[in-house]
């Protein structure tokens, strides 16, 4: 998991590089919003050895960044397609506390005398190296290719803050 953790925060460095680069399109936020999408859907692939292995409260953080319904079953993935935020900060924290809980998920995963089903997670990480998880990356940019929120639609965290 750590191989794979490193990859995913390599890809979200490689990323912050591009932002020296001038362009008509924001290649940097388009990425990160990709990345952020790529890291959601695994945390929800694993959510139940994840809600085991850390507090609910931090899947839920992540939860509130992505825009994604308090009523919304975590279990299923959420429809993201013109819901993904465009603030780069945001985006950066949403990727900073998905790999966050992906590494304490492994910490707990090791301190348990057998793995036993928790190990499934290790199956599906060993499959991605930092080609496959780049090659994913760009499939999703392929199968969804709105997921960017409208620039004029507000940014907002707090649901009960809504008129």
């Amino acid at each position: 998991m750590e191989k794979f953790t490193t990859d995913i925060f390599g890809v979200f460095e490689l990323i912050n590089e591009g932002k020296k680069t001038k362009s008509i399109i924001n290649t940097v936020v388009i990425s990160k919003q990709y990345l952020a999408y790529y890291l959601y859907r695994i945390i929800t692939k694993f959510i139940h050895i994840i809600e085991i292995a850390i507090p609910i409260k931090e899947v839920k953080t992540i939860l509130k960044l992505l825009r994604i319904p308090n009523e919304h079953d975590r279990n299923k993935n959420y429809p993201m397609a013109g819901n993904m935020t465009n603030d780069e900060e945001l985006l950066d924290l949403i990727i900073l506390s998905s790999i966050d809980v992906l590494n304490k998920t492994d910490k707990y995963i090791q301190s348990l005398p057998t793995p036993g089903p928790n190990a499934i997670i290790y199956e599906f990480i060993k499959l991605k190296d930092l080609s496959v998880i780049i090659q994913d990356i760009i499939d999703l940019q392929k199968l969804i290719p709105g997921l960017s929120v409208s620039a004029i639609r507000p940014n907002y965290i707090d649901d009960e803050k809504i008129h």
